[in-house]
């Protein structure tokens, strides 16, 4: 899921023809410099300690430039559909950033945070080939999913200490999961007997799969700011299924459309909300202050928006609340 965001900024130089993601992380090989400019000193800071850390030098070549128009946008994504490959090479790079505030979210997981931005800009790439600016929103806002879909399945797969047969990791996520529900349920751990009558188990059985991640990682532990935990990023089967792949898509472009629909303040609340812009959901007041109304007339306009995506798409209110 997705929305749009201050993230977008133009890295330096990114060659992401081909094989793109290869070469999202190599060195730019100049800068940019517009006509009217003088050209820029170089930086010998960068022949320090600093040049030694990947990541510093990742952020360093893509914090320079300036956000595209809502009009560059357009036009870049409309060359980009016609085969345009600088095009679509300038709507990647001027969305890196957008990549990094979302993995920024991520690193309490064990995995170096620049393989997640690599994982993330892989999302991005694959976003930016199948966005359909006609529909009216930011790239970034069609984007988000693709990157945290990205993101999630890195930690997934490289983040855990031991490797479980797929329909193991499929009882284990079950059972962590469970257990967390029920202990904000009951406000307290819940029993091996009750996780077990939850799911359908046997109490052994329960046991037996907590002990297989027990010396590895904690599962609950929270992942980012949010509610998540590493428990949520244990692969589910039903993730490879492209059905359901499919059906996620579709949901996600269904969403789009319904916010299209909605008043333009009513559309901003849900967006901040609920965190579709890839920052984590922002409360009443973090809203009534960017949009400069008050905590109640938040809580107003989001009421009648959701009343309103009702109408449009009953299932929807569930999609945003998971």
């Amino acid at each position: 899921m997705s929305s749009l965001k201050r993230g977008n900024f133009a890295a330096d130089r990114c060659a992401v023809e081909g094989n793109a993601a290869e070469h999202l992380f190599d060195a730019p090989d100049e800068t940019p410099v517009a006509a009217d400019e003088p050209e820029p000193r170089e930086r010998p800071e960068l022949a320090g300690p600093s040049a030694d850390d990947p990541l510093k030098l990742y952020v360093r070549q893509i914090g320079d430039g300036r956000l595209l128009t809502k009009a560059e946008e357009r036009e870049l994504a409309r060359r980009k559909d016609e085969g345009d490959e600088e095009a679509k090479r300038r709507l990647i790079e001027c969305n890196l950033r957008l990549v990094m505030s979302i993995t920024r979210n991520y690193t309490r997981a064990d995995v170096p945070l620049l393989d997640l931005i690599q994982e993330g800009n892989l999302g991005l790439i694959r976003a930016v080939e199948k966005f359909d600016y006609k529909l009216g929103f930011k790239l970034s806002t069609y984007a988000t999913w693709w990157i945290k879909q990205s993101v999630s399945r890195a930690l997934a797969e490289q983040g855990r200490t031991i490797r479980l047969p797929v329909h193991v990791a499929d009882q284990v996520r079950k059972v962590t999961k469970t257990r967390r529900l029920l202990g904000q349920k009951l406000n307290r751990d819940p029993s091996l007997d009750e996780i077990a009558l939850e799911i359908g188990i046997t109490p052994e059985r329960v046991q037996e799969l907590l002990d297989l991640v027990q010396d590895s990682v904690s599962l609950d532990t929270p992942i980012g700011d949010g509610d998540s935990s590493v428990a949520d990023l244990i692969p589910d089967t039903s993730a490879d299924h492209p059905e359901i792949e499919t059906a996620e898509r579709a949901r996600s472009t269904e969403l789009l459309n319904a916010l299209a629909k909605l008043q333009p303040r009513q559309r901003r609340v849900i967006i901040e909300r609920f965190g579709l812009d890839g920052v984590r959901p922002r409360t009443l007041e973090e809203v009534g202050t960017n949009l400069g109304i008050t905590r109640e007339r938040v809580r107003q306009l989001e009421a009648r928006a959701l009343r309103e995506l009702r109408a449009i798409a009953p299932a929807l209110e569930l999609y945003l609340r998971t």
